[in-house]
């Protein structure tokens, strides 16, 4: 096809103009080119894609097209411009920006750009003249495309160094699935024209086609048209390019031209215009250029109606014709049934030549029916015929009824279906046993039967009279009906009229048990006790049984009981329909014993509840309480209360609440079993003390006064009326209520303060400033707070007040939204300006979040779906964030729950399933209840069951099941929005072998270190399944840490990271195993952050790093709060925030020590904290910026006249921190006595104390009354805040006529003498010193060495001694350096390295035992050796760390130790 022409299609309606341009791919929009507006106002829509003849939808639209009438050349631009801004919005693509039409000359670089905005980010394809542009085209052409911040893609075709073949129509397309936008201009380059060739084109016979000549070359003066060598029109474009010309509609129909080239040639036929068109372009210098288009018409098909046989049986042969009447060859012919392609199963033959295709049905069957589409095609349409093929099919079995069983009282159904066509009908009929007739079931039932339309007999309560004949009968007109007769029994399951019973006899009586199955024969009783079946075959025991119409009673007597023959006997029933238990509880009585394990559940401060367990073997029916107080040794019982209680029946233990007790007061309670025989003795007493009650009166005596500091109130006050404290006073609530404050602020203060000894005293500060405040006190114990005192009146010094936002409340606006509002801060007392507002925010495992308002609302969206938030809000000024508001909880709003986390299904008996499963993991709301759905697999039609469970259960038993069918089942959780998503659905078969199950379910479990978790193995079985656990593939016995309870769960106490990983519980029975599996993560204590600062002149940046969490260990991000202190070298420590602060308002883990000294040396101290514990403090030494004043080398910033000496201060550099005093001296050369100078110069500060002048850079000084001619020493000392330093310089007045005083080298200088000459004296005696000392050496060397040799001669005889002197030497040079070095914090070891071999430093010391020669065996050491080295793994090791530690960091702290000789205990981490 000629993909460079652009068709042209008229005649369009309005209505049909969006069809057009979403058919072919093609966006329109306001910003469309002149070329658009042009030819709408010419009643045409240029810009249809060239491959717009090979769309699927094309001939249709076209027909379509055909069908409508035409535009009016002058119609309304601006209606266009809205159905083309309808269309583009419809499309969801829009251009943003386009390129303009530009002419540039030859050599010049241009850039073409095109920006579009959709769904999803577009593509671009750039054309030019209708042929795609890419970097392939030529090495000079670049494209590229962009996505903006806005979210709209920029594309972009850059052309270099253009030439003239560069210049024609441009077109820029985004695309977007199936919508596109098009945008398209020229671009002329100054040259000579040129049109560019194109191959034949195909057109419609009937339509109109539009060429568009694609030239290039600029000027260009007129475009000839000329066909079979007569030009068409010609029009000079010179001239007229940029004027709007009208055209008036046209009742003749010939081909025209417009401004732009375009040969318009409405409705083409082949006698007419199948011919070469030639274009002609011609610039304005003469220059010509011509290129001919060929244009092929070509007749669409046109189809006859599909034709096939009427009355159509199945089996018969089919033949359906498809016919062309007229239409252009070649024509392909393609066949479809019900808008597909004929699948090969059919096996459906098609014939086709050049006119005609038939397909051909050898045995037409049900399976053919349906609407067949015979579609031809050309080169130039699409056409289609359509018909329906019907056959009729006589009724077919396709599940045939059978003689059925039915359980009485239960739901029964019965199939019966058939296929064929039309749809089979089935009627169930049932033979009246009485006269003998067949009636229709739903007549003879009254009710409760059902016939489905697939024809199932469906009875949802089984009775008696539901037994008989029964027939269905299914026809449809076609062929023989089809009948079948049934037989259908009732059945009665083995049932009890009742579900227990109780039995009570005496010790050594007779008793019997009896039990009544009822049921259909034959009918089996076993007795059941202890879970085993009993032996009667005791002299004791008689079993009787006796066989009824309605079944079977069995009876146990029992000559004389005893008493452990009391408890549950079960007798189980069964016949072949059925099941059922009969529970007989045996009660023996005797004479009671005291109840056990008498304990106190609660006290409060005037009730208390106590409980007991009773005697297993006796059955009480009454006991007997008494308590007493018990506040001295003696308890007097006979003044205090008695009562009698009934027993509670089937409570592991009873209970009673006693009443009307004092606070605070011990008492004595004691407990009796009465039964029918008799008392029992009391029990041992149990003390127990009530609780405390707030007290019941105010303090006395409160006096306040103003304090020395603004915003501070001291009061005191005395204790409550002794008979009122109710307990024992803990201390007092201050409430300090401000008074002179509008209606709207409110500034309540209330401290607690501790109960103390003598007089009870306490100062209020931080409140506002210059307020009157009402003091008032309430006292009060562990249990509350008692009544507050009237108030005292004083007011505050005045000062600068403060507040935080007031009235912060939150509204939930959905699942992840709330709105937050407050109150403005009251400006006008505090003087500050409210820039806006901070809005904190977090969960209780997140870390804050921030968000900033300027108003006294904030919307804040994206959290989590019902999460409690914790919000505060603070105003800030241009200087910083005030005090944050109280926080308030708010929580989002409910949404529909997530799907269980995990389900499984386990048979618990032949007739039940036992579904378990894990909540949802994200509840989304409150869970109310669960819904468990079970439904029968494969089943048609039959109703799913459900069942609703609590939502503080996780499991539920599915009963009445049939024994060996297939269920499916899956539960859905529900909050009050409604049921969440479905959990995944298992399938599980009921059968009479219940394999051993563990209906818990594992997964991971996250723990923090040294604490407790309970792991569960709730199991299923018959027989019951046995169960052992696993950790690690190991077996777990005997350990300290674990415990096996009695329902099979496990207990770890006192958890470690050595006890994490793989817990297994392993149920067992005969006839199979499960298991449950549990993935244990021990949350270990965060890691100490890495420290790094960056100092500054007056402040430090500290900033740390996330504590490490080993990968393996952490399972979720856990939130860290972090502690920073700081202190100056030899300073306190002191808090960087408080504890209810936040440090920053990010997580970027960073804060700024402001207010330090310039030059100073500080250290800082970090710490993180998380749900597990606190980390070990990291620390490091940081000095802040500067140093001492830098004084200058000479004496160059000194100038004197004969009796002044004046000091330039501007060559004392400050060292990076400001000058804070000066101090400066003086004397003449020779004296001692230093005379401080006083500043002359009335023109500058210096007359502050100490000569402090913050501008003293641009200062001077001046000594005055010298003397002329004198030589003079100045000692001038700078200080700042990093220290001080002195400079002394030499400097002379000058003589009385201004000339220069002689160096002092000339003149003598006594103390320069004394100086030299002590020098000397001192130099001679460190000489002699030194002489006396080697000497001295020298004679202990030989001393030394004599001496060596006597004890080797003695050692020689026997008199063997162990010499440690060189040992004790080396043990004291250790620890002498030991002690002189400096260690600095070494690494914190991982959590996780607890039970790691430790490494052994290269440094470490070893103690090596050996014996020198001549030692004798089991000789006594010697017994004054000073230190006994005992090395272990441990001291190794954490000598090893001494040993390393001042490797570690280049920060130190001086101070921490590590002999040699006795390392530090062992720290474990």
């Amino acid at each position: 096809m000629a993909d460079g022409i652009l068709l042209i299609l008229t005649s369009i309606s309005i209505l049909n103009a969006d069809a057009l341009a979403n058919s072919a791919g093609i966006e329109m929009h306001d910003n469309a080119p002149k070329t658009y507006r042009s030819c709408c106002k010419e009643g045409i829509v240029q810009h249809v894609l060239p491959t717009l003849k090979q769309h699927s939808t094309y001939r249709s639209t076209a027909e379509a097209l055909k069908s409508t009438s035409e535009w009016k050349t002058d119609y309304d631009i601006d209606t266009m411009r809205g159905i083309f801004k309808r269309s583009l919005t419809d499309g969801r693509v829009m251009m943003t920006q386009h390129f303009t039409e530009r002419t540039l000359t030859p050599g010049g670089d241009i850039s073409m750009q095109c920006a579009a905005t959709a769904d999803r980010p577009p593509q671009f394809i750039w054309q030019r003249d209708g042929l795609t542009v890419s970097t392939s085209t030529d090495p000079r052409y670049s494209l590229g495309q962009v996505m903006r911040a806005d979210g709209t893609v920029l594309a972009q075709l850059n052309i270099s160094r253009v030439r003239v073949e560069d210049g024609g129509l441009y077109s820029c397309i985004a695309k977007e699935g199936d919508h596109v936008a098009v945008h398209e201009n020229r671009l002329d380059i100054y040259g000579p024209p040129y049109i560019r060739a194109l191959p034949a084109i195909k057109v419609q016979s009937g339509e109109t086609v539009n060429l568009r000549c694609p030239y290039y070359g600029y000027p260009i003066s007129k475009i000839d048209w000329e066909f079979k060598g007569n030009t068409i029109s010609s029009d000079n474009l010179f001239q007229n390019r940029y004027k709007r010309s009208q055209h008036k509609k046209k009742k003749i129909r010939r081909s025209v031209t417009n401004i732009h080239g375009i040969l318009n040639i409405p409705e083409v036929n082949k006698e007419e215009n199948e011919a070469s068109y030639t274009c002609i372009v011609t610039s304005p210098s003469g220059e010509m250029a011509r290129r001919t288009f060929d244009i092929q018409v070509i007749e669409a098909p046109v189809l006859e109606d599909l034709l096939f046989g009427n009355n159509l049986q199945e089996g018969q042969i089919v033949n359906i014709y498809c016919n062309v009447r007229s239409g252009d060859l070649p024509i392909h012919f393609e066949w479809l049934k019900d808008g597909k392609r004929i699948p090969s199963s059919l096996k459906v033959v098609e014939r086709s030549s050049e006119l005609f295709s038939a397909l051909v049905i050898k045995r037409v069957a049900l399976e053919h029916c349906g609407t067949y589409t015979c579609v031809a095609t050309n080169h130039v349409a699409t056409v289609n015929k359509t018909t329906e093929l019907y056959i009729k099919v006589a009724p077919k079995w396709l599940e045939e009824p059978a003689n059925s069983s039915l359980l009485l009282g239960r739901r029964g159904a019965v199939s019966c279906s058939a296929s064929g066509y039309p749809k089979p009908q089935a009627h169930w009929m049932k033979k009246d046993a009485i006269l003998g007739t067949w009636q229709p079931v739903l007549e003879l039932a009254g009710g409760g039967i059902l016939s489905l339309a697939n024809g199932t007999l469906v009875i949802d309560e089984v009775s008696l009279s539901d037994e008989g004949l029964y027939s269905c009968n299914i026809e449809n007109g076609v062929g023989t009906p089809l009948s079948k007769t049934i037989w259908i029994s009732v059945n009665k399951p083995v049932h009890f009229a009742s579900p227990s019973s109780n039995v009570t006899s005496r010790l050594g009586q007779s008793a019997s048990i009896e039990c009544n199955a009822l049921g259909d024969h034959p009918v089996t009783i076993q007795w059941i006790r202890h879970g085993h079946t009993m032996d009667l075959h005791s002299h004791r025991w008689k079993l009787s049984e006796l066989k009824t119409n309605s079944g079977l009673s069995s009876k146990i007597n029992i000559q004389y009981a005893e008493a452990t023959d009391g408890g549950l006997y079960q007798c189980r029933a069964s016949n072949p329909f059925g099941a059922s238990t009969y529970n007989i509880y045996v009660t023996i009585l005797e004479p009671p014993t005291p109840p056990s394990e008498l304990r106190v559940e609660s006290a409060q401060s005037r009730s208390a509840t106590i409980s007991w367990r009773p005697n297993d073997r006796v059955a009480a029916y009454q006991y007997t309480i008494q308590y007493a107080l018990a506040h001295t040794g003696d308890i007097r019982w006979e003044l205090g209360s008695t009562f009698n209680i009934s027993s509670k029946d089937n409570e592991v233990r009873q209970t009673f609440d006693l009443q009307n007790l004092r606070p605070a007061s011990a008492y004595a309670v004691r407990v009796a079993t009465v039964n029918q025989v008799a008392v029992s003795r009391f029990t041992e007493p149990v003390h127990l003390t009530t609780q405390e009650e707030p007290p019941s009166s105010p303090p006395q005596h409160i006096r306040v006064s103003q304090t020395d500091e603004p915003g501070g109130l001291h009061v005191l006050w005395g204790a409550p009326d002794a008979l009122s404290h109710n307990g024992h006073i803990t201390g007092y609530h201050i409430k300090a209520v401000p008074q002179n404050l509008g209606p709207k602020e409110t500034d309540t203060r209330i401290i607690k303060v501790s109960h103390q000894n003598g007089r009870q005293e306490t100062t209020l500060s931080g409140l506002l400033k210059n307020t009157r405040y009402a003091v008032s006190i309430s006292a009060f114990n562990s249990a509350g707070s008692g009544p507050f005192s009237s108030p005292v009146f004083q007011e505050t010094r005045e000062g600068a007040p403060e507040s935080a936002p007031s009235s912060v409340e939150c509204t939930a606006i959905s699942s992840t939204s709330l709105r937050v509002g407050w109150q403005p801060i009251n400006t006008p007392r505090h003087g500050t300006e409210i820039a806006g507002y901070i809005i904190l925010y977090s969960t209780e495992d997140t870390d804050w979040q921030n968000q900033t308002s300027l108003h006294t609302e904030q919307y804040i969206q994206n959290l989590l779906k019902y999460t409690n938030y914790t919000i505060k809000v603070a105003g800030f000024s241009s200087y910083g964030a005030g005090p944050f508001s109280y926080p308030i909880v708010c929580t989002t709003l409910q949404d529909v729950p997530s799907p269980p986390a995990d389900i499984k299904v386990l048979v618990l008996s032949p007739t039940s399933l036992l579904i378990s499963w894990k909540p949802p993991d994200r509840p989304n709301g409150e869970v109310i209840y669960y819904t468990v759905y079970v439904k029968p697999v494969g089943g048609s039609g039959e109703a799913v069951m459900t069942q609703k469970v609590e939502a503080n259960r996780n499991t539920a038993e599915v009963k009445d099941l049939s024994t060996g069918r297939t269920y499916e089942a899956w539960v859905c959780a529900s909050t009050h929005v409604g049921e969440g998503r479905a959990s995944k659905r298992l399938t599980q078969t009921p059968t009479h072998r219940v394999v051993a199950g563990v209906s818990s379910l594992g997964g991971t479990v996250s723990v923090g270190a040294g604490s407790s978790l309970l792991l569960r193995c709730a199991c299923v079985g018959s027989p019951a399944a046995r169960t052992v656990w696993y950790h690690n593939h190991n077996i777990i016995t005997h350990h300290p840490r674990f415990t096996r309870n009695h329902d099979d769960t496990l207990l770890i106490n006192n958890i470690d990271e050595s006890l994490s990983g793989n817990y297994t519980c392993l149920a067992k029975n005969l006839y199979g195993s499960d298991s449950v599996k549990y993935t244990v993560i021990v949350q270990p204590l965060p890691d100490s952050p890495i420290l790094r600062a960056t100092p500054y002149k007056d402040s430090i940046l500290v900033e740390w790093e996330q504590p490490h969490y080993p990968t393996m260990n952490r399972s979720s991000i856990q939130k860290i709060s972090y502690s920073l202190t700081w202190k100056e070298a030899n300073g306190p420590w002191q808090e960087a925030w408080a504890h209810n602060e936040l440090p920053n308002l990010s997580n970027s883990q960073k804060h700024t020590l402001s207010g330090l000294k310039c030059g100073t040396k500080y250290s800082v101290r970090i710490t993180a904290t998380n749900k597990v514990g606190t980390s070990q403090p990291a620390y490091m030494d940081v000095n802040t910026l500067g140093s001492v004043p830098i004084p200058p080398s000479s004496n160059e910033w000194l100038w004197s006249n004969s009796t002044h000496v004046y000091i330039q201060l501007a060559g004392w550099e400050d060292g990076g921190c400001d000058i804070r005093s000066w101090d400066v001296e003086y004397r003449t050369l020779g004296s001692r006595l230093w005379t401080r100078a006083r500043n002359t110069l009335v023109h500058t500060s210096w007359n502050m104390p100490l000569y402090q002048a913050p501008s003293y850079r641009s200062s001077s000084f001046a000594i005055s009354d010298l003397l002329p001619g004198t030589w003079y020493q100045v000692r001038i000392t700078a200080s700042n805040e990093a220290g001080s330093v002195s400079s002394i310089y030499n400097y002379a007045t000058k003589n009385l006529d201004g000339s220069e005083v002689g160096p002092p080298s000339e003149m003598f200088d006594l103390n320069m003498f004394v100086i030299i000459f002590s020098s000397v004296l001192l130099l001679v005696c460190l000489v002699c010193c030194v002489y006396i000392l080697l000497k001295r050496q020298r004679n202990g060397n030989f001393t030394q060495y004599r001496d060596s040799i006597t004890i080797d001669n003695k050692s020689e005889s026997g008199n063997i001694t162990t010499n440690n002197s060189h040992g004790n030497l080396a043990a004291k040079e250790n620890a002498l350096n030991a002690q002189n070095r400096i260690y600095s914090t070494p690494i914190p070891v991982r959590n996780n390295s607890k039970h790691e071999l430790y490494e052994i430093s290269p440094y470490a010391q070893f103690a090596v035992g050996f014996r020198t020669f001549g030692h004798i065996d089991n000789q006594d050491p010697p017994s004054k050796m000073k230190h006994i080295y005992v090395f272990t793994e441990t001291s190794f090791q954490m000598c090893s760390e001494c040993e390393d530690s001042d490797t570690v960091s280049k920060y130190s702290v001086s101070g921490s130790k590590c002999s040699r000789e006795t390392c530090r205990t062992p720290h474990h981490r």
